[in-house]
């Protein structure tokens, strides 16, 4: 049966650059919420043109609608047969719940969740030093405390210019801190009273370091 999991964790913490490793050395597929919808919008499938319409209304995406996403999404023969890592789903109980039958209607199951979490003042360091790929097919994020590019305001996977987004200043990142602290902690106790919470601390070490300290954590639910 394939391995599926959920990352979790504070903006900052690494969940991306860590959850790239772990697809790279685990083999499970990458699926991204935000991609799924990015998705969906150019095939202009039905669900497709429902996402764009709620976008240029100004509307949120529904709950119903990304659950169909991620539904449609992990009912396909690469997932079935590698596995994959949840980024941006679930982000309620309510979507813990369907994640949990949907992966049961595919004869799968969740195998771990992983609370990536950090240090307050390290994720402030972090989210203000964030810098982003101007070239948005690429969408690379570095950030020059743990992330830095090879060459500076370069990116390293396509040769675009680099930006720092207006929002990332230090009232934005304690903003965004706030709002994962109650979004967040129901789905970590949800996955915790399911004995499937598995916590690891991100530090200012080598990635390399962060990364290894997961996979021991992990050891035992891979």
């Amino acid at each position: 049966m394939a391995d599926n999991y959920v990352f979790l964790g504070p903006p900052g913490a690494g969940k991306g650059t860590l959850g790239e490793l772990f697809c790279q050395d685990k083999g499970v597929i990458h699926v991204s919420t935000g991609q799924l919808l990015r998705d969906e919008m150019a095939a202009g499938s039905e669900l497709g043109l429902q996402v764009k319409e709620l976008i240029a209304s100004g509307a949120l995406v529904s709950d119903d609608i990304v659950t169909a996403m991620v539904s449609k999404r992990l009912g396909q023969a690469d997932i079935l047969e590698h596995g994959c890592l949840l980024d941006g789903y679930p982000r309620t109980v309510a979507q813990a719940d369907s994640l949990a039958e949907i992966l049961s209607a595919n004869g799968t199951k969740l195998t771990a969740t992983v609370l990536i979490d950090a240090e307050r003042s390290m994720l402030i360091g972090r989210l203000t030093a964030r810098r982003m790929c101007s070239n948005k097919e690429c969408g690379a994020i570095y950030n020059l405390s743990v992330k830095k590019p090879v060459k500076e305001g370069v990116c390293d996977r396509c040769g675009s210019p680099l930006y720092q987004r207006s929002d990332d200043s230090e009232a934005t990142a304690l903003g965004r801190l706030k709002v994962y602290d109650e979004q967040t902690a129901p789905l970590i106790e949800y996955y915790r009273q399911r004995g499937q919470l598995v916590t690891t601390m991100s530090t200012d070490a080598p990635i390399e370091d962060n990364y290894q300290a997961m996979l021991k954590a992990l050891e035992g639910h891979c």
